[in-house]
């Protein structure tokens, strides 16, 4: 069994990679989907959350409303990084007990653990996987892929400025998958990794 950190910034094909390592058994811990169970409303993440931000970040009914809260944080790095520091000690220990409580079960079943995460250095996981895997692509088409998903070019350009250059992902990595070509392409390139 072994546990692998799967990496890289916005629209690089993270979540695609995830997929068909999912397919191929792979027990995949998803980062974001975490994250967004602690926002739940009255918890003392969202508490946290509208004290910083106002209540401006949610819907009717409590709600947070991710996408405001997104417009906030990636027009302005300390809003991004205020976030983050409220975010991620959390996250770290949910992600921690989560790989904990599937480790026997992915043992016995030879199973590959993946933890998701686009900032996984940056929560802190780094040091619970055994190997990092970093899929990168180039801005131009990261840029297209969030205008395909519709994102404005201006709003797309922003969140990837607002990430870590690529280079910052490739400091950690150990195995690196480029995701410029076709998506049969992408695909052959994750088989060959494992």
């Amino acid at each position: 069994m072994r546990i692998i950190g799967l990496s890289g910034p916005i629209a690089a094909g993270k979540d695609e990679a995830a997929r068909v390592l999912k397919k191929n058994g792979a027990l995949v811990i998803e980062v974001d989907q975490i994250a967004h169970t602690l926002y739940q409303p009255q918890s003392s993440l969202w508490h946290e959350l509208v004290k910083a931000f106002g209540s401006k970040i949610l819907m009717r009914g409590g709600k947070l409303n991710r996408a405001k809260l997104g417009e906030i944080v990636f027009a302005d790095k300390n809003k991004l990084k205020q976030l983050n520091q409220l975010v991620h000690p959390l996250l770290k220990e949910e992600v921690k007990k989560i790989v904990e409580s599937r480790k026997q079960i992915a043992e016995r079943r030879k199973q590959t653990i993946v933890i998701n995460a686009a900032v996984l250095k940056e929560i802190g996981l780094v040091d619970l996987v055994d190997e990092v895997w970093v899929v990168t692509a180039s801005a131009e088409n990261r840029l297209k892929r969030l205008v395909k998903a519709g994102l404005s070019r201006e709003e797309a350009a922003q969140r990837i400025k607002a990430q870590l250059p690529q280079k910052d992902y490739l400091k950690i990595a150990d195995v690196v998958i480029k995701n410029d070509g076709t998506l049969k392409q992408f695909h052959a390139k994750i088989q060959a990794s494992l």
